[in-house]
């Protein structure tokens, strides 16, 4: 996959390919071994989800990787239906054999990329949460016409968590790619989410929450 300089304009191209077993099993090997303080942000994720008023009964996750956030909610065990959507094959794989045998989850596969990908989910949902997955849009102007879709997917009230981490130098791609926080509040806020807040800001990565209006 290229590795050439990008501007401000074009999408980020992946050097990696979440699709490909050898890949995504890479990933998961790694990604808690190099930010091992992941466990409290879903913990964070978790409690949002479970303290959250009204109650949270129905959730879609994006991006839903191996499924480590899900087991987390669902061990509280006041969600009914937790749907885990990627775009990985792979990784709908993993978390299958992760979590397939509780009654709540639900495996999607597809990609928030496409236009149409609500489509592919159901009803509304209490709560959208998402883990290190928004920057895969692979570039930030995208970021709140995706929120605008979410919020299209909440039901009045429901609540957003977006997990994802700052820019970690400040190099084009990198700025290209990843939301700082307060541009994260900002793409919440315009896509016409309210209440937005941090609710956990943890060594480069954030918990930021917004919520569709009642």
């Amino acid at each position: 996959m290229s590795t050439e300089p990008i501007d401000g304009g074009e999408d980020v191209p992946s050097r990696i390919d979440l699709r490909e077993v050898g890949d995504a099993e890479a990933w998961v090997r790694e990604a808690d071994r190099k930010r091992p303080w992941r466990d409290q942000l879903r913990s964070a994720i978790a409690e949002i989800v479970r303290t959250a008023d009204p109650p949270v009964r129905r959730v879609l996750e994006l991006g839903a990787g191996p499924g480590l956030l899900a087991e987390r909610v669902l061990r509280d065990g006041s969600v009914e239906s937790y749907t885990l959507f990627d775009f990985s094959p792979a990784m709908i794989a993993m978390s299958r054999e992760r979590i397939g045998g509780h009654p709540a989850a639900r495996f999607v596969l597809g990609d928030f990329r496409q236009p149409d990908w609500t489509a592919s989910v159901g009803e509304p949902f209490d709560a959208i949460v998402a883990m290190q997955a928004v920057h895969e849009i692979r570039h930030k102007r995208h970021v709140p016409g995706l929120y605008r879709q979410v919020l299209g997917a909440l039901r009045p009230a429901g609540v957003l968590v977006v997990c994802d981490h700052v820019p970690p130098d400040d190099s084009v791609r990198m700025t290209s790619l990843h939301s700082t926080e307060a541009e994260q509040h900002a793409a919440l806020s315009s896509a016409g989410l309210v209440g937005v807040a941090t609710r956990l800001l943890l060594r480069g990565l954030y918990v930021c929450v917004g919520h569709r209006e009642r």
